[in-house]
């Protein structure tokens, strides 16, 4: 085989060993593009599930609040009309009063 022989071969396999080396680049891109689509993926996932507990939790502590809120509103409507009630009679009398003189 002679020199020039040798070249060639050598340029060929070069070429074959970069086809190669490209095709491997590209599959190992793929892959890791494909396992990072599916970690970004699975994190999203963890994001939505965190949120919605979150969301939930914060549903249930309003809700707690409010009744807490409503209740605490009750007992001072309640004492106010009570307070009323008791000074009923003392309206009425100035009323009349008022009315009949």
């Amino acid at each position: 085989m002679s020199i020039l022989d040798e070249i060639k071969a050598a340029e060929a396999a070069a070429a074959q060993a970069k086809k190669e080396a490209a095709l491997t680049s590209r599959n190992l891109l793929r892959d890791a593009e494909e396992a990072a689509n599916r970690e970004a993926d699975a994190m999203i996932t963890a994001a939505r599930a965190a949120a919605k507990d979150t969301v939930a939790k914060a549903e249930a502590h309003a809700r707690v609040k409010a009744k807490e809120l409503v209740a605490e509103r009750a007992r001072t409507d309640r004492a106010e009309a009570a307070a009323a009630a008791e000074k009923l009679p003392e309206a009425v009398a100035y009323i009349l009063e008022r009315v009949v003189v």
